[in-house]
């Protein structure tokens, strides 16, 4: 699981940081809410680590902005404040989970350890790349809420581009995402898929465009 963590002050974001890559997460840290929400739109992260005295912005007003674009995503506030009115609040503002500074560090550890459960028991998020998502685990996609008819190897292909999130996917990566690495696929097959793509997203108005990157591969131009 993914964790991006949002918090302003050095010590505690270092501390946690280093802390939980330790343990083998993964993980990201912002110190001004102002870029969560393109991060979050990205839908590449399981979990939130939420300050709620954030220097640019009012934390409880980011986590509900996080729950109406997230609403499977997994919020564990971190603050100082520790009333039982505050931790009301932040549960009302959409957290799963309250830990009040200061700290022990094998605590968040657990809790930590419980939003990965819960994680894992949820079916995988839509991934977003612009007005484009795709939801793997319905097979569907939409571009502006418009419903794309791909299914097959198309939308196989199209999960893998989308997944890029824009950045040139090579012919190998791709061959051994969609077929296998152990399959004999020809460049040939590969064009012929990625033409078939080309066709049902230009169905679609304004379409999302897939540039061949030549010697390389293909990247998806929202």
């Amino acid at each position: 699981m993914n964790i991006l963590l949002v918090e302003d002050d050095v010590g505690i974001g270092r501390f946690v940081t280093r802390g939980l890559t330790a343990r083998g997460h993964r993980l990201s840290w912002q110190r001004q809410g102002a870029d969560v929400p393109d991060l979050i739109a990205s839908g590449v992260f399981g979990a939130v680590l939420l300050d709620i005295g954030l220097p640019d912005m009012d934390g409880l007003a980011l986590c509900r902005r996080i729950r109406a674009m997230a609403p499977r995503i997994q919020i564990l506030m971190l603050t100082a404040r520790d009333t039982l009115s505050d931790k009301l609040d932040g549960f009302g503002a959409g957290a799963d989970d309250y830990l009040p500074k200061p700290f022990a560090f094998e605590e968040l550890v657990a809790r930590v350890a419980v939003l990965e459960r819960r994680d894992a028991m949820q079916p995988p998020a839509p991934m977003r790349l612009g007005a484009l998502e795709v939801d793997t685990d319905r097979r569907t996609a939409h571009w502006h809420g418009e419903a794309l008819a791909v299914d097959g190897k198309a939308f196989d292909l199209l999960c893998c581009l989308v997944r890029a999130q824009g950045e040139t996917v090579e012919r190998p990566a791709l061959i051994a995402e969609i077929w296998g690495e152990s399959a004999d696929i020809t460049d040939n097959a590969v064009d012929a898929n990625i033409s078939a793509l080309r066709r049902k997203l230009a169905t679609l108005a304004s379409p999302p465009v897939i540039e061949t990157v030549r010697g390389r591969g293909f990247r998806l131009a929202v």
